[in-house]
């Protein structure tokens, strides 16, 4: 918590000296508890300060009681209690429990705690001095010494702890510039409010707002309390605050609060006291990260793998989709790899626009060669191909919305087949050396259209790498599960949903699917791609598929919420094109470990479709919708599709 010291708002010039000492005099109890050693705030090293403490307050009280000239009859004696008290002392207050204590957060009851600790000796002593003084005798001590000692001992012991909390709270402070903050509740929230802000060194909290006029002109913490309606408006501005921090939920003008600081540009946070959340007026939720939601997965790699970064070093490497959730993290991680240039193409104006600024922001943008195109277009692929000389090239473009290509077969067809074969086509006659392109698991027995060109996409470049042409580049395909966290899969439109108050929709209470999260997926796609590959599929492994309704379960939980409850589950039936239940490779195919842990390689014959594949993109290209389904159910690739997507609306 950062002083008032540089805020005026009406403090008489003797309070602003004031406030000046005390910032001066933390910020040495901060200097001071960084060059102290941490061994000192050890139970052994309290135990020998309070001792310390406790033979000072003594000899103190002696001085005290007789002006600073101890009578010689006394010394003796002086020196036998001080003793005493400094041994008798530490012991009751361990056997209290009070060292349990952290001193950094030492507060009014803990202050309590080490209040009645100490009274023990004193009244041990007192009962000595009371019961076996006689002339001369080691107890023959005047009784106010033992009330003096009493005194000085609570202000020695609790100036060592407020010292520590004091250097602690001050030493949490950052050296960048703070974000400047209001406070707003009432007598019950501000006072616990400035400890909780108080514990954030980037916050440097101005003052504390109102609505009760009671209030209004009276201090917390050393903070003036003003009136929120009045003040709010004009110190937003004149004070430069970012942060607005309402603690109390049960405020009647939080509304009137947003409007004003969205109006001035500052935000609005809220510190509900425990009390609101005991009474249901706030629920506590979380802001979620998509891939915390996958557990159980063994630790991804800090770093690229030695080999990543030795195929990739030096080398021009073109990303198709770049604009995309798995095209940019792609783009980002093979911009830190040392290549020598990155070709960025995507039909996204937008998207590309965002990675690039994002690239350069991060330092990456000098290798950066962004270009708006589409993979369908082969004249303007074979003039990139023919300009950059690409060496590495990542196939990450694909229409994958299963709903929206049941109703675009056409579509489908060209962008996902005709687009693959012009960009892998193009790879090899400008001699690259490695193509990579990204399949799905949908591909697998394909129900959906989507699916269907996926798999005939694998095919095709798997008869590509048969051909066996002069200096044939490593021609590989991925097979990705749902990638947690790109755009359109399930756990963005759950979350969604639960911000909205649900319900979930979920098709059906069976299905199941295979998850992998962004980094999994461009672990994935980085390490196949080094790999010496004739037309190999590759996949990670993935474990078990998990099933929608335990995710759905867990991302309400992770929320802070309750299914069923506070968010409810609605099951909506099966859409066109869906399965209940996807798999990574077929039953036949010969799954093997490559020299990457968790990659496999999935080996199955492919058949030849070349004559298919010439009249299914002509059919794509007449926009003959049936006719491109009728010849997708009968080409070798398993697709099975209860109605035609024609007949779906």
């Amino acid at each position: 918590m950062s002083s008032s010291s540089e805020l005026t708002l009406g403090k008489p010039r003797w309070h602003r000296f004031i406030s000046k000492q005390c910032e001066q005099l933390f910020r040495s109890c901060a200097m001071l508890n960084e060059r102290v050693p941490r061994l000192l705030f050890n139970r052994g090293a309290q135990f020998f300060l309070d001792g310390t403490a406790a033979a000072l307050a003594f000899f103190l009280a002696f001085q005290l009681r007789f002006d600073g000239a101890v009578p010689s009859r006394y010394s003796a004696i002086m020196l036998a209690w001080i003793v005493m008290v400094a041994i008798l002392r530490p012991l009751c207050i361990w056997g209290s429990g009070a060292y349990s204590i952290i001193w950094r957060y030492f507060n009014l009851h803990d202050m309590f705690l080490l209040s009645i600790s100490s009274v023990i000796p004193t009244a041990l002593l007192l009962v000595l001095r009371i019961v076996l003084a006689r002339p001369n005798s080691v107890f023959s001590v005047p009784l106010s010494i033992i009330f003096i000692d009493f005194g000085l001992f609570l202000i020695l012991a609790a100036g060592l702890r407020a010292t520590r909390r004091a250097g602690f709270e001050n030493s949490i402070r950052k050296t960048t510039q703070p974000q400047r903050a209001f406070l707003v509740g009432t007598d019950d929230t501000l006072a616990a409010g400035v400890r909780q802000v108080s514990l954030h060194g980037d916050i440097e909290l101005v003052a504390l707002l109102s609505p009760d006029e009671k209030l209004h002109g009276r201090r917390i913490a050393g903070f003036p309390v003003m009136g929120l309606h009045e003040a709010l408006p004009t110190l937003l501005i004149s004070q430069s605050v970012s942060i607005v921090f309402i603690a109390e939920a049960k405020l009647d003008c939080i509304g009137e609060i947003m409007r004003e600081t969205a109006q001035l540009g500052a935000e609005v946070r809220l510190l509900p006291s425990a009390a609101n959340i005991m009474q249901g007026d706030v629920r506590v939720s979380a802001r979620l990260n998509p891939e915390h939601v996958l557990d159980g997965r063994g630790p991804l790699l800090k770093a690229p793998h030695a080999e990543v970064v030795k195929a990739f070093s030096g080398k021009n490497v073109f990303i198709t989709g770049a604009g995309g959730s798995i095209g940019s993290e792609i783009s980002r991680q093979v911009s830190r790899l040392g290549v020598n240039k990155t070709i960025l193409f995507d039909r996204d104006e937008n998207s590309i626009f965002e990675l690039q600024n994002q690239l350069t922001e991060i330092g990456l943008g000098d290798h950066m060669v962004p270009i708006v195109g589409d993979i369908r277009d082969r004249k303007q692929l074979q003039h990139i191909f023919a300009e950059h000389r690409p060496e590495i090239v990542l196939h990450a473009a694909a229409f994958k919305h299963v709903g929206v290509m049941e109703q675009n077969p056409c579509e489908a067809v060209l962008n996902n087949v005709m687009g693959t074969r012009y960009v892998a086509e193009t790879a090899i006659e400008f001699g690259a050396s490695h193509f990579l392109m990204i399949s799905t698991d949908k591909a697998i027995k394909p129900s959906s259209v989507m699916g269907a060109t996926k798999r005939v996409a694998e095919i095709l470049v798997n008869n590509l790498a048969a051909i066996g042409t002069e200096n044939q580049p490593y021609i590989a395909c991925v097979r990705f599960g749902n990638v947690v966290g790109s755009r359109g899969s399930v756990v963005p439109i759950f979350l969604r949903q639960i911000a909205a108050g649900g319900p979930l929709t979920i098709t059906d209470d069976e299905m199941t699917r295979y998850f992998m999260t962004i980094p999994e997926a461009v672990e994935l796609v980085m390490q196949a791609s080094t790999l010496p590959s004739n037309g190999t599929v590759y996949t990670l492994d993935l474990g078990d598929p998990v099933r929608i309704t335990h995710l759905a379960h867990r991302l309400i939980e992770m929320s802070g919420l309750r299914p069923n409850k506070d968010i409810h589950i609605q099951f909506t039936g099966s859409r066109p094109g869906e399965k209940l239940h996807e798999q990574l490779w077929y039953e036949d195919c010969q799954v093997s470990p490559t020299s990457f842990p968790r990659v496999l390689a999935l080996d199955r014959p492919a058949p030849r479709i070349d004559a298919e594949l010439t009249q299914l993109e002509q059919l794509a290209l007449d926009r003959k919708e049936e006719s491109v389904l009728q010849l997708l159910r009968t080409m070798p690739i398993d697709f099975r599709v209860e109605q035609p997507s024609a007949m779906i609306a």
